[in-house]
């Protein structure tokens, strides 16, 4: 009866990819000499750095594959797993963990060794390999793809040369942190009365012409486009390391974007512009949950610089300045611009503010 067991077991090996069209008296000596193990949900099969000493064959189950603690792939009943760190003589790249009961059988070095010495048997574990080759290639390419869009949409708030220079701190740039910044808030003047009449596509194209101008100078200035916001937008400088002093920086992108508008029309009608640039420290991260995330800058400074740029109408000026920028530019820069103390900024105590 006993006998007739094993023959049974034996049997059932040679169904499986591993073992097919493997001879039966090898199936035998596999049958005696592999061990057969059973794990609970949660068990390790065997753990990140241990030695490579077994081939493990999945025959009931699901497992789960972990790398430094990030899930990687399932594998599922008839899949052989550990293969490469065995072929290669090194430690597992990788934890194996029971996804439910898991049924498994073991087989050792020197058992697998035997076994490779029958060329059916390496010709079915190298299909195995190559399987899961193939496997990795085209998720590797699924990834690739998607990590190319994020990039292209990383790409569109910086230049390339500062988003190669951040890429190569390894740092992420959507981890929340606080940095000492120079924001910026432009605006077209009388943009509500100007597209009144205009057909929406006629917007949009006018729009994407002069947003497409100054996101170029605020690139070319090394500053992060932050977001549109109707015809408004916001940049800032101070988040990125190595690069040239922020506050010049802003500044000359300021004037650059002002003196460009200046040829530009909306409507038919000459563009002019507003902006608000204040200075401070803002939270700069990732904000929201699992169901919608966007990478924005936020705090008072960026507030400030939004009424500031609603003053330039009243002021009848194309820039205004907070007190916090105006006492990081050099003697020159603040010769050039007017004081206005104590004055009533909408929702805040009256500020004191420098114009054009």
């Amino acid at each position: 009866m006993e006998d007739d067991v094993s023959l049974l077991h034996t049997i059932h090996l040679a169904r499986l990819p591993l073992f097919r069209n493997v001879p039966l008296e090898l199936l035998e000596v596999i049958q005696q000499e592999g061990t057969l193990c059973f794990y609970n949900d949660g068990d390790a099969i065997f753990h990140q750095g241990d030695e490579a000493n077994s081939l493990v064959l999945l025959l009931h189950g699901q497992v789960r594959i972990l790398a430094d603690g990030i899930f990687l792939v399932s594998r599922t009943a008839y899949e052989v797993i550990g293969e490469q760190a065995f072929i290669n003589r090194t430690v597992r790249s990788a934890t194996v963990l029971a996804q439910g009961m898991v049924k498994a059988l073991i087989l050792s070095r020197s058992l697998v060794e035997r076994c490779l010495a029958n060329t059916t048997f390496a010709r079915n574990l190298l299909e195995c390999v190559s399987h899961k080759l193939r496997e990795a290639t085209t998720e590797r390419a699924f990834r690739f793809r998607n990590e190319q869009l994020l990039f292209s949409e990383f790409t569109a708030h910086l230049s390339p040369e500062i988003t190669q220079r951040l890429l190569a701190t390894g740092l992420s740039y959507g981890e929340p942190r606080y940095i000492d910044s120079i924001i910026l808030f432009a605006d077209i003047r009388s943009f509500t009365e100007q597209s009144a009449g205009m057909p929406p596509a006629q917007i949009a194209h006018q729009l994407s012409l002069y947003f497409d101008a100054m996101v170029t100078l605020i690139h070319y200035h090394e500053g992060l486009v932050d977001k549109f916001i109707g015809d408004a937008m916001i940049a800032l400088w101070g988040f990125a390391p190595g690069t040239e002093d922020p506050v010049l920086q802003a500044w000359n992108c300021a004037h650059a974007m002002i003196n460009t508008a200046t040829h530009m029309t909306f409507g038919d009608q000459p563009l002019t512009i507003g902006i608000g640039l204040n200075a401070g420290q803002v939270f700069l991260g990732n904000v929201g949950g699992k169901g919608k995330r966007q990478f924005t800058v936020i705090g008072m400074p960026v507030n400030l610089a939004a009424r500031y740029e609603s003053e330039t109408k009243v002021l009848q000026t194309q820039l205004v300045i907070g007190q916090a920028l105006y006492d990081r530019l050099s003697p020159e820069q603040q010769a050039s611009l007017v004081l206005h103390e104590n004055w009533p900024i909408k929702g805040v105590n009256p500020q004191t503010i420098y114009t054009l």
